[in-house]
């Protein structure tokens, strides 16, 4: 439900108070009112008690406000609902943080999910596809959504992307410009370090994945020996092979769709175990740094125990890819590779129809 006329393509308001937002919604009703074409959308919010809204950059830095009228069917009137506030995080991508900010209770909120991100051109590109599906879970639909006049959209150059173009204007710019791929939130939570989100404030492709034995989690290891310089590989922590071969993969964003997609289908054979050839589901790393199928592996193990002598227990038990020695050394879930092939499908099969799309375009 937009006006026509001078929309600017960023769809987030720059910075103003609550007063100012609600004149604008309560204005834009009453505009809606006295335009015919809007009558039965305007006529359905009112029946539905729906959203008119606006997404606005807070007065506090980092955060989004999103404000809102709907229709109280009780008084007859347009009613101001409860400003709601989000913010990006450092582990659940965008999330409602309505507590005070600045407050105990806001701060435990952001803890709870890893921190807050810094705003930048780079790091919130991925998120704009959680920023709406989570809106649109609360009920502020597209459709009812009021978009900023040339101007009045805002400056902050990490909003650049968070545009509000047609889908064949998107698709006629991606012919014009390098195919830069927005990674999903899934996807780029399973690749980036934690240590160094939290720290820097941007979530960016691990070069040299690590895997901490007591928990599973995968870390840049620049950054783990730097927060813990006495840890030692092949005791506190395990190279993270098949994950260092994805990032190299998924990397490669810059390339054509189909010079990118071959580039994918390498993903799908890393992300099969090494002994059945079928796609992990509970993976587990091996000292060696190569990830198997729990069960395919402590079968493997198992076998390798049986065949030797009861009394044996210093017999070499060899890892199935490297032959490394993996005799009683844990298996460690790996939980990054785990949320990576969650999210994978879904990111693969959008990379195939954006590479057909591009071919019948050019």
């Amino acid at each position: 439900m937009q006006s026509k006329l001078e929309d600017a393509d960023i769809f987030i308001y720059g910075k103003m108070g609550p007063k100012e937002t609600n004149r604008i919604l309560l204005a834009k009703v009453e505009l809606l009112k006295k335009q015919p074409d809007f009558s039965s959308k305007l006529a359905a919010l009112q029946e539905n008690e729906g959203k008119l809204w606006l997404i606005r950059e807070s007065r506090v830095d980092g955060l989004l406000t999103v404000q809102s009228v709907s229709y109280d069917k009780g008084s007859s009137k347009w009613k101001m609902n409860i400003p709601q506030r989000y913010l990006l995080s450092n582990e659940k991508g965008w999330i409602r943080n309505n507590e005070s900010p600045g407050s105990d209770l806001f701060q435990a909120i952001a803890d709870s999910v890893g921190g807050i991100i810094k705003l930048t051109e780079e790091n919130t590109t991925p998120h704009l596809p959680g920023l709406l599906t989570l809106l649109s879970e609360n009920g502020y639909y597209p459709e009812n959504r009021i978009n900023p006049k040339a101007g009045e959209e805002t400056q902050t150059k990490a909003y650049t992307t968070y545009t509000n173009l047609s889908r064949s204007e998107k698709l006629h710019d991606r012919h014009l410009k390098s195919t830069i791929i927005s990674l999903p939130e899934g996807i780029l939570m399973a690749l980036s370090c934690p240590l160094a989100t939290k720290k820097t404030g941007e979530a960016k492709l691990m070069k040299d994945p690590v895997t901490l034995v007591k928990d599973g989690i995968t870390y840049e290891r620049v950054n783990l020996l730097e927060e813990c310089p006495s840890l030692e590989e092949g005791h506190d922590f395990y190279p993270n092979i098949k994950l260092k071969t994805i990032i190299n993969y998924i990397a490669a964003n810059s390339l054509q769709p189909d010079e990118y997609l071959a580039k994918l289908e390498k993903v799908e054979e890393d992300i099969q175990d090494p002994i059945l050839f079928a796609t992990i589901e509970n993976p587990v790393l091996s000292p060696s740094g190569y990830s198997y199928e729990r069960s395919s592996i402590e079968q493997w193990i198992s076998s390798k125990q049986s065949a030797l002598p009861v009394w044996s227990n210093i017999q070499p038990i060899p890892d199935p890819v490297t032959r490394v020695d993996i005799r009683g050394k844990a298996l460690v879930p790996n939980v990054n590779l785990r949320l990576f092939i969650d999210a994978w499908p879904s990111f693969y099969e959008e990379q195939q129809r954006n590479c057909l799309q591009f071919h019948l375009g050019s």
